[in-house]
């Protein structure tokens, strides 16, 4: 049928193209002809293939319908619905009681999360009590440290101003034991500088008498022979006068200077002592022109002086020496006393010498001084 109509539309197509052509046109070519009819071939082929191939699958698809309508085919696959359908009622069960297991054990889990979330909450609680009571503990530990530390450091100071106290009283103490030295050096100072004075007045004394101009003799009248020659030649002096004396030169007296310089080496020692006792915080009491305090002052006579105040030292017999505030010697003084109708008994502040070892260190002193004046 095919191969009919394959035939027709060709001779269609060559009538329509004879009607196409003009007249007189020549005939169509050979090639053409044989190119039309292999086409024609290669169809044919085609048209063949495809009545084959649509002849297997009408084959194959009436054996599909055989398969699908057979009746066992149907009966195999209701059975196997029927266990499909139980097999999935028989899964829903089990997955139901799977998710009744599962809900149970979610809510055993649920609960034992939450009783080890309170666990982990008390345990989390007491951790920062813990903590909070170690951080309290370290800080009093360390409050501790701090006062111990403090305590050393305060126990170190007291220590060391203890122990710089001892030290400062100690020096006090040995420059007590030099204090006599030191009053026999002023002493021996007071009288070099007296004897000085008085050598130095003999001196002045010696000099003015030296200075004192000595008068010549009177010499007889020059004659006028005498003079005349005088006139003419005009040498020497005039007859009768006699040439003026040179004044004596002042005799020097060498025991000034060795005074002055022994006088310069007392001073420059008893300068070294002071300075050694200002090292350790040791001055004299100032006691001359003071009112009379018996926490410093020992008062050895009483003197009676027009126009001073009653109760004033008047003068001072031996220097007194302290040390901050401490007392190394006390100040021998003389306090001056208005006088009375009747004499009166000097008060009990005013005791002469108290102390057994400064009334012997007195006693020794004025020996010493008497001996250095004789």
């Amino acid at each position: 049928m095919s191969l009919n109509f394959l035939q027709s539309e060709a001779e269609r197509s060559e009538a329509e193209h004879r009607e196409a052509a003009p007249a007189g046109a020549p005939p169509l070519p050979l090639e053409y002809w044989v190119r039309l009819t292999n086409q024609l071939d290669r169809l044919q082929a085609t048209l063949d293939d495809v009545l084959t191939t649509s002849e297997a699958g009408r084959d194959q698809t009436v054996a599909l319908l055989r398969h699908l309508t057979d009746p066992a085919r149907e009966r195999a696959l209701d059975e196997r619905l029927a266990d499909l359908i139980a097999g999935q009622e028989a899964g829903q069960a089990e997955w139901q009681a799977f998710a009744d297991k599962l809900a149970g054990g979610l809510n055993d889990l649920a609960q034992a999360m939450a009783k080890s979330n309170r666990t982990q909450f008390k345990s989390n609680t007491l951790a920062e009590m813990k903590d909070q009571q170690v951080t309290t503990a370290l800080g009093a530990l360390q409050e501790i440290a701090a006062r111990r530390e403090q305590a050393q450091e305060a126990r170190a100071a007291h220590e060391q101003e203890r122990a710089a106290a001892l030290r400062a009283e100690a020096r006090g103490e040995f420059a007590a034991d030099f204090l006599p030295a030191l009053d026999g050096l002023e002493m021996a100072l007071e009288s070099g500088r007296a004897l000085l004075d008085r050598r130095r007045a003999a001196a002045a004394t010696a000099a003015a008498e030296a200075a004192r101009p000595i008068e010549p003799p009177s010499a007889p009248r020059p004659t006028f022979w005498q003079r005349l020659a005088w006139a003419l030649w005009g040498r020497g002096l005039p007859p009768g006068v006699a040439a003026p004396s040179a004044p004596a030169p002042a005799p020097r007296d060498e025991i000034i200077g060795a005074l002055e310089a022994w006088l310069r080496g007392l001073e420059m020692v008893r300068t070294r002592f002071l300075g050694l006792l200002a090292a350790a915080a040791v001055y004299p009491i100032q006691a001359e022109g003071q009112p009379f305090d018996p926490r410093l002052h020992l008062a050895l006579t009483i003197e009676s002086r027009a126009g001073t105040p009653d109760g004033i030292v008047v003068a001072v017999l031996r220097k007194g020496y302290q040390q901050r505030g401490r007392v190394l010697r006390y100040a021998e003084v003389a306090v001056n006393r208005v006088a009375e109708a009747t004499p009166a008994a000097p008060p009990d502040d005013m005791v002469e010498l108290s102390q057994p070892e400064l009334r012997e260190d007195h006693v020794q002193q004025n020996v010493i001084s008497e001996s250095e004046e004789q």
